[in-house]
């Protein structure tokens, strides 16, 4: 994990960290079941890395969630309709959505600089809520107090949303991400569906002040076609940095840098599909994309479909990055 270091922190609370989580995965190769984990299984770590989570099956590409299910919805929040750019493009979800494309040409959507100016949402530790447009389900991971605070939409593997969410908070402290609001859909049942989280990113933006230039995405597994449409092309323009982990699929970015106005940050975990990995990594390179550490991401777990230390990696990539 030491190409990807977020705050420092001792080994053997990362060791610990890992241990926590391989204590719940589950049989597909996810981290997690959902269940309440002990503090003493903080104290079993005894391996310095290579040891994963998720032993099972080699990944979950055959999910066959409910696909486009929030594909009724025929209009975009006023949070993001609206708004091309010279050189921009509007892409469709297959959901009747409009006005919800990318900008460019010096006309950035959302602005750089400032915050969605949202309020309401309050401190949350994973509760689950549902979309006022479109009937999505989603979690929400939220930090007390004011913001503008960065955002994180985030697409299970087929270990389900809770579980995932039950990850993200064991994970975000050490991670660096304490302040993030996250947003967590199950990548089961929003299957290759980025309309449903474009839903829940205006959700998140007018329920909190988010920060216009740290918004992330993170997609895993079954959610990896969902999270490469919504990243690459639905709302490109959002989001600051997007890392695919066990990947499944692969696509390209729409737009490149100098269209969107700003250079988004790309990395891509292969959970053991290298294949794909490298392409995703590939078009976001010719994209101009900008990266850090190993890419694709070549550390402790990148063989292993749900490895945890992966995951772990994953995490601390999005500290700090900026579309600035």
């Amino acid at each position: 994990m030491s190409r990807h270091v977020g705050p420092l922190r001792p080994a053997t609370f990362a060791l610990g960290l890992c241990a926590l989580l391989m204590a719940c995965a589950g049989d597909d190769g996810g981290r997690g079941s959902g269940t309440s984990l002990g503090a003493t299984a903080g104290t079993t770590a005894t391996s310095s890395g290579g040891s994963s989570a998720g032993s099972g099956s080699a990944g979950d590409s055959s999910a066959t969630g409910t696909s486009g299910s929030a594909g009724s919805s025929s209009a975009g929040t006023g949070t993001s309709a609206g708004t091309t750019g010279s050189g921009g493009s509007t892409t469709d979800s297959g959901g009747g959505t409009t006005g919800m494309g990318t900008t460019g040409g010096g006309s950035l959507e959302p602005p750089a600089g400032g915050s969605s100016g949202g309020s309401g949402g309050g401190a949350a530790s994973g509760e689950v809520r549902t979309t006022d447009m479109g009937n999505v389900t989603y979690r929400v991971i939220a930090p007390a107090g004011a913001g503008p605070h960065p955002a994180m939409i985030v697409y299970s593997g087929t270990e389900g949303g809770a579980a995932m969410t039950s990850n993200l908070s064991m994970v975000k402290d050490f991670a660096g991400l304490g302040d993030v609001v996250f947003g967590v859909l199950d990548g089961v049942t929003y299957n290759g569906d980025a309309q449903a989280g474009a839903l829940v990113l205006d959700q998140l933006r007018a329920d909190y002040d988010i920060d216009n230039d740290r918004t992330y995405l993170l997609s895993e597994s079954a959610g990896t076609s969902a999270g490469l449409q919504l990243a690459l092309s639905l709302r490109q323009s959002y989001f600051a940095a997007y890392w695919a982990n066990d990947v499944n699929a692969q696509a390209s970015p729409q737009l490149d840098a100098a269209a969107l106005g700003f250079a988004p940050w790309g990395n891509a975990g292969p959970g053991g599909n290298f294949a794909d990995a490298n392409a995703i990594v590939s078009s976001m390179m010719g994209k101009g994309y900008r990266f850090d550490g190993p890419s694709p991401y070549d550390g402790p777990g990148a063989g292993t479909h749900g490895s945890t230390e992966q995951f772990v990696a994953a995490m601390q990539w999005f500290a700090g990055k900026s579309r600035q």
